[in-house]
């Protein structure tokens, strides 16, 4: 009987002690809608595709057509020109890449000349070495190098181990244009720990705009198939056209146009 009770004071309490709590007593939780975190994923880059511009210097209205081109072109500059430091500077200014083109002897030096600051095979490795240092300083904001001609110098290991040396010294890297199947710049830089890479593609051996995207083409799948890829041109009138038609659509080829210090970048990773 005292229990009975009990349960109908509690009863009353609970009904009329202000609230009702009796559907709340055996009622549970609603359960919680759990929202997913969102997961980006990460989209793979492109491949690389670098194009440098070599013979840079003499003319600086060919730098402002290929500054107007947009696109992060590397500007490549012969030393002791007339407009060589102008056109390192306002490349530079631009945010351009900014290369060297070191002049080298090539193997028919009677019908071509390499220039102002070129280096011989009759040098002495001590002369290499203050000739490229004296081509450094002509050309401000130099992050690398890469040969101009070269056919025969290239091919001269202790030579070459000269101008690797310097290269080494000043943190810079070498690009071998690979004028010559005998080339012996690419291995011994490898040996000598010097950051280098090699070019892929020559654009302009013949001037035609239709050729020349062509050979850009070439680059393309190399960069597809590689991961990254250097092409070579000049700053001839259609080879500034052919770039200014196909640069825009390079990403919807599936590379994207990058500066020669991003693919040594990649290359360090």
């Amino acid at each position: 009987m005292g229990v009975l009770v009990g349960v109908a004071v509690v009863m009353a309490f609970v009904r009329f002690g202000g609230v009702d709590l009796r559907g709340l007593i055996h009622k549970k939780p609603a359960p919680q809608k759990v929202v997913p975190p969102e997961v980006k994923v990460p989209q793979p880059e492109l491949p690389s595709l670098a194009i440098v511009i070599d013979d840079m210097g003499p003319n600086l209205t060919k730098l402002k057509e290929l500054i107007n081109v947009g696109g992060p072109v590397t500007v490549s500059v012969m030393p002791y020109q007339r407009f060589s430091r102008e056109t390192a500077t306002v490349a530079y200014e631009n945010g351009l890449d900014v290369m060297l083109h070191l002049p080298m002897e090539p193997l028919d030096l009677k019908d071509h000349n390499p220039g102002p600051g070129a280096l011989f095979i009759r040098m002495t490795s001590p002369e290499v070495k203050a000739q490229v240092e004296d081509d450094i300083t002509n050309v401000p904001h130099v992050i690398g190098i890469n040969n101009h001609m070269g056919s025969r110098f290239t091919e001269d290991e202790p030579l070459m181990r000269a101008v690797l040396d310097v290269v080494k010294e000043k943190n810079l890297f070498f690009i071998d244009s690979r004028t010559t199947g005998k080339s012996v710049a690419g291995r011994v830089a490898r040996d000598m720990g010097v950051p280098s890479a090699g070019r892929n593609v020559f654009l302009d051996n013949t001037r035609d705009i239709a050729y020349i995207k062509g050979q850009l083409m070439q680059a393309v799948r190399i960069a597809r198939k590689n991961g990254r890829a250097i092409a070579i041109g000049h700053p001839y009138p259609e080879t500034i056209e052919a770039l200014k038609e196909s640069m825009p659509g390079l990403d919807a080829m599936g590379v994207r146009a990058v500066k020669i210090s991003d693919i040594m970048k990649e290359k360090d990773r």
